[in-house]
């Protein structure tokens, strides 16, 4: 029993990011908070109500019973742990039978991290009705620190299904409620505004969004959450790229791959080195490009990830555009078999693009026609590629010697811009 405690209070410290110093303070030392976690010794009461106040659960989730009891509290406690170790699919298949035997505020958490792990695995309209129904509860119950934090999820959600106007208007509240005091969590705070950055950058608004990542790398001093962290740089790095400074982005990518090394996050690894092999191609360097496309494609099949395979291999095709054109296209269209096969929509949409860029000189009615295809494949799963999408076909209508063409296509990537 005592193990028991002691290893659930190590695992909601090390979600929430805190050390155990941070843990301890004011009332207990570090050392203390030490022997409680090896099972060394036994927790007070009191000792237990100020580190589940610290924690942000009640003490009966840190007590939980013997070592596997069938309560629910217990089971909630494993499912919220699963969720913050970031094992989405078992957690749901707790969270959705745990109907019964909870109290109403234990109920409120079961649909939040219910519906972050809907979230977790990409399927945001399972969320929304949870997500409605945490938000009537929190009201119910008068408690605002759980309203924000459903909000947060909302926003996540909103994200999701690229609605990042709402988004990024909920995130600015969590964060207002976080400032003022509303909700005193930094590991919560800083997470918002990295999530308001992402948002920001998807939006290509470069200026706000670098301003929230420093507010966040100013905030990340206090606790130790290297996973986020190393998603900021990753995100500092696309807002980088965006405004056009390469060379900030190259960094500040390299860092991101340092984290999740650090970490043994092998999948994040392979994202990042792929994301940087673009970078070197927009600063010219084509070899540097394809040494981080191997690396990546091989860690990718270690992890058995393939739709990360699926945009490696794009990218790869994109790259080798640079210097033949013959073989990009054969390239291309290996990868759009690959990525259809897995439904990976970002590289289906960049091979289509390609394609039509490459075709576009010799065979300007193939060209348009993979363009549209890309166009409506984004219009019903990724309408934030609709700038993109319109952007290259100007500029290869353009290069076809199609001025009209170019003009019309170029007003059509501004109004995506304002829708």
């Amino acid at each position: 029993m005592v193990a028991d405690v002691g290893a659930r209070i190590r695992s909601l410290r090390t979600a929430k990011g805190l050390t155990q110093a941070q843990l301890a303070d004011p009332l207990y030392t570090k050392a203390y908070i030490s022997m409680l976690e090896s099972g060394r010794t036994r927790a007070s009461m009191k000792a237990l109500e100020h580190i589940a106040g610290v924690l942000g659960v009640s003490p009966a989730d840190l007590l939980g019973g013997a070592a596997a009891p069938a309560t629910p509290q217990f089971d909630l406690l494993e499912a919220r742990r699963s969720i913050e170790q970031g094992h989405a699919r078992p957690a749901i298949s707790i969270l959705e039978g745990l109907e019964d035997g909870l109290s109403a505020q234990d109920q409120l958490v079961r649909l939040r991290y219910l519906a972050i792990a809907y979230n977790m695995v990409a399927q945001p309209k399972q969320a929304f009705p949870l997500i409605e129904r945490a938000q009537r509860m929190a009201e119910l119950l008068a408690d605002p620190e759980e309203q924000v934090r459903v909000k947060a999820v909302l926003a996540q959600s909103y994200a999701q299904t690229y609605a990042y106007e709402d988004a990024i208007r909920l995130l600015r509240e969590c964060i207002q409620s976080c400032e003022e005091g509303a909700i005193n969590d930094p590991p919560f705070h800083f997470r918002r505004l990295v999530s308001l950055a992402v948002a920001l950058t998807n939006q290509r608004q470069t200026k706000p969004a670098l301003a929230a990542y420093e507010r966040a790398i100013e905030l990340s001093d206090q606790f130790s959450d290297r996973t986020t962290l190393a998603h900021l740089y990753a995100g500092m790095a696309k807002a980088y790229q965006d405004s056009g400074d390469v060379e900030a982005a190259i960094v500040y990518n390299q860092k991101s791959v340092q984290i999740y090394e650090e970490l043994g996050l092998i999948d994040q690894v392979a994202c990042a080195l792929d994301n940087v092999a673009a970078l070197y191609v927009e600063y010219g360097n084509i070899t540097r490009a394809r040494e981080s496309l191997v690396r990546a494609e091989k860690l990718a099949e270690d992890a058995k990830r393939e739709t990360t395979l699926a945009s490696i291999k794009a990218s790869q095709a994109e790259v080798m555009a640079k210097t033949d054109s013959d073989k990009a296209i054969e390239e291309a269209q290996n990868a759009l078999k690959f990525a259809r096969k897995v439904d990976q929509v970002d590289a289906q949409v960049r091979m289509m693009v390609l394609i039509g860029e490459l075709r576009m000189k010799t065979n300007g009615t193939t060209a348009r026609r993979s363009f549209q295809e890309a166009r409506q494949l984004a219009e019903e799963r990724a309408p934030y590629l609709l700038r993109t999408i319109f952007d290259r076909w100007s500029r290869a209508a353009e290069a076809s010697g199609d001025s009209d063409e170019a003009l019309r296509l170029a007003r059509r990537a501004l109004e995506t811009v304002r829708t």
